[in-house]
């Protein structure tokens, strides 16, 4: 029997509609993956892709309501959204893992999170199927977070109790229930007419930020940023620390011959003060208001200790790059040489450099963490 979808569609509009927690998981790249990979070795990757999101969304108390395209679409009753964040951690957690054990390779999700009221309907092939903007919202975060990056908004915020949600790392820090939250940001969508406001779950040790297409959009959250521009994606440059100042958090970077850029303690990756005189590498952004000096982001600076995303390996090269980001989500990508060692990590494994010169300028080198002891050291074998 045939769904008049108009009248279906017509009185669902009309009547009360429900307030579900929509989570949407896209597998990260796999236009990239399916151009590189035979149909043969992409469709298992895929497989075990879905296994592991629905596996997730089930487990934590949510509904798989479809499979849309390379993505999972679940929902959870409007009381359940840290039962919805807590599976999105769950998904990421259970990639990372497969990635590492070698079931997977450089499978990396991104999972939006909205909640809000929508309209519910039966699907043709059975079961409750759902449309609106919450269910838009949760695939543009998708579209526009970074790869192992979980976006959820305002209204999932709001609804959710968040001493129900923990990762493995968390558990291991000891950290609240408010860690696991970035700030508030915004973010232009498209099909959305203003900016939306989201927070990032910090499941790992660092947030993963946006896509470099969409960094320029992003803006801090208005109580602490004004009306500042947004920022943009230019390319990191080297410069020397001019002037710093460690009471006030503040300093300055000449960049030649692009003049001086203003940098904020925020913008550090690493947290530490900078020392003047010595080489850094940063992002450079517009300047905070109008006639101000342009701003320098995702500092980095020869002998700090930072903490960073394997994004790619290159093992035939014994190399790798590791995207580090700042306070402010500004991210940039250091050259990490590895030899031999390179076969042993893939992309989303979180390093430990500090930060070097060689014959490519400032790159990473590794630091490798005794477990035992809680410390680390330098491996300079490479």
């Amino acid at each position: 029997m045939s769904v008049a979808h108009f009248d279906l569609f017509r009185e669902a509009s009309g009547g009360d509609r429900p307030t579900k927690v929509i989570l949407f998981a896209d597998l990260a790249g796999s236009t990239e993956m399916k151009s590189k990979m035979g149909e043969v070795a992409w469709l298992p990757t895929l497989g075990k892709f879905l296994d592991i999101t629905s596996t997730a969304i089930r487990e934590s108390g949510g509904t798989v309501v479809k499979y849309l395209g390379d993505g999972t679409l679940g929902a959870f009753d409007g009381e359940h959204a840290a039962e919805a964040i807590r599976a999105a951690i769950k998904i990421q957690e259970m990639l990372r893992t497969a990635n590492s054990n070698g079931e997977l390779n450089d499978c990396l999700a991104t999972v939006g999170i909205a909640t809000g009221r929508v309209i519910e309907y039966e699907a043709p092939g059975g079961g409750l199927d759902y449309v609106g903007s919450v269910v838009d919202l949760a695939a543009r975060f998708c579209e526009a977070c970074a790869p192992q990056a979980i976006w959820v908004d305002s209204a999932t915020v709001a609804s959710a109790n968040m001493n129900k949600v923990y990762s493995q790392v968390g558990l291991v820090n000891d950290r609240s229930p408010d860690d696991y939250l970035t700030q508030e940001w915004k973010v232009e969508l498209k099909g959305f007419p203003k900016p939306i406001k989201y927070r990032e779950v910090i499941w790992h040790n660092k947030p993963f930020g946006a896509t470099n297409e969409v960094v320029d959009e992003l803006t801090e959250r208005s109580q602490s940023s004004g009306d500042r521009p947004a920022l943009s994606s230019n390319e990191p440059c080297e410069g020397v620390v001019k002037r710093w100042d460690p009471v006030r958090g503040f300093g300055f970077i000449t960049a030649i011959p692009h003049g001086d850029y203003y940098v904020h303690h925020r913008c550090i990756v690493s947290g530490e003060a900078l020392v003047a005189g010595r080489p850094v590498r940063f992002v450079p952004r517009p300047p905070f208001k109008e006639g101000a000096s342009p701003v320098a982001g995702c500092v980095v600076q020869e002998g700090h200790r930072v903490q960073g995303t394997i994004q790619r390996v290159l093992w035939h090269k014994g190399c790798a790059f590791v995207d580090v980001l700042d306070d402010l989500g500004n991210r940039q990508s250091l050259y990490l040489p590895l030899g031999e060692a390179a076969a042993g990590y893939r992309p989303g494994d979180q390093v430990l450099l500090e930060v070097s010169r060689n014959h490519k300028g400032i790159a990473g080198r590794l630091i490798v963490e005794d477990h035992e002891n809680g410390a680390g050291f330098d491996d300079d074998r490479f």
